[in-house]
């Protein structure tokens, strides 16, 4: 083989091995960026180490089962969010809002809110927000219906969390069995050292546990108690040629609209905004990346190939 070959096979070979390591650079910092909420704890002082979970985004019913979380019989009850809203026109509000309100009582619900307010002379309009216990739903959306004079608009929406609930219980019965064997470990406990260690990872741990409790208490609470949400408007006496006109609802819904759309646009170029460094920072990266590579293959270039030319 002539040494021109093997001139042009060392400066490929070179140009290989520097794109595989820049390859390499990026992938380690996206992985060490995607890791750092989730590192694992350890210990190496008597050489004794607990086993620890493996957090994960999610688990099947084998998993689960498997790591002594929830039983995959269990995963039958399904965990569904439910809640509603509607926007009657009513002919008087604040009858309306106190009948809303004694509907919530009767179904073993609560009012989480309730307001009337005047929008014109001698017309008022109010929102009223309830909670009831989710078995009663469809029964407190009947009744509350039956108050209107008409049902402008009505939803109702249903999320499935039996997923989010079964992973939260499966990571709290794991950090629960991680803090016994802490406690083991400190029983053994033989220098200051250990000690020191040992309670600051038990610190760590139930520090998780009261966290993942609350979010399990919370999301328990959004299960067992529905939210409705209902915007009374009062019937107004104005009629143009036989139509009923309201003027000032429509103006009043415009307007909410139009704040609506506004607060959606801001949040967007809120998020662009501090979303800008870190496309700036990959994008110097990548061009100096670029750069380098571009000047390594004109070095190659005039090494090992020189009558090519670039």
């Amino acid at each position: 083989m002539s040494s021109h070959v093997v001139k042009r096979l060392v400066g490929v070979v070179i140009i290989l091995i520097v794109i595989v390591g820049i390859a390499s650079v990026l992938l380690a910092s996206l992985n060490t960026a995607r890791n750092k909420s989730s590192g694992s704890v350890g210990l190496s002082s008597d050489g004794v180490s607990p086993s620890f979970y493996n957090e994960r985004d999610g688990y099947d019913d084998e998993d689960i089962a498997r790591q002594g979380g929830v039983p995959a019989g269990k995963l039958a009850e399904r965990k569904v969010l439910r809640n509603g809203s509607l926007s009657l026109l009513v002919k008087k509000a604040e009858e309306a809002s106190k009948a809303i309100q004694d509907i919530a009582d009767r179904l073993s619900g609560f009012v989480q809110s309730a307001q009337v307010y005047e929008v014109s002379s001698g017309v008022q309009s109010g929102s009223v927000t309830i909670r009831v216990p989710s078995d009663y739903f469809d029964e407190a959306i009947g009744e509350i219906k039956k108050l209107a004079v008409k049902v402008e608009r009505e939803s109702a929406t249903a999320q499935d969390v039996t997923e989010q609930f079964v992973d939260l219980e499966a990571r709290l019965k794991n950090l629960r069995a991680e803090e016994t064997q802490y406690l083991e470990i400190m029983k053994r406990a033989s220098t200051v050292q250990d000690t020191l260690t040992v309670s600051q990872r038990l610190y760590d741990v139930r520090g998780r546990i009261e966290q993942i409790e609350g979010q399990l208490k919370y999301l328990t609470e959004q299960i067992d108690m529905s939210v409705i949400t209902v915007s009374l408007t009062e019937e107004a006496d104005v009629e143009v040629f036989g139509i009923q006109w309201r003027p000032l609802y429509a103006v009043k819904r415009a307007f909410r609209n139009m704040i609506s759309g506004l607060a959606t646009s801001v949040d967007f170029i809120v998020s662009i905004i501090f979303f800008l460094p870190v496309i700036l920072l990959w994008a110097l990266l990548i061009v100096l990346a670029g750069a380098l590579l571009w000047r390594l293959i004109r070095w190659v270039q005039r090494k090992f190939f020189p009558a090519a030319g670039i």
